[in-house]
């Protein structure tokens, strides 16, 4: 498995995601990404 460092510059922004999470943190930002992914293969089509 590898790992990544993930660097949010804006504290603000960061926050109010961390707020807006129900659950931990890598889970959210997997969804994330799986989201965008699809979103993506869509406008592929």
């Amino acid at each position: 498995m590898k790992k990544y460092l993930l660097l949010v510059e804006d504290e603000k922004l960061w926050e109010k995601f961390k707020e807006s999470i129900t659950k931990d943190i890598n889970t959210e930002i997997l969804e994330l990404i799986r989201k965008k992914i699809a979103e993506a293969k869509k406008h592929e089509k």
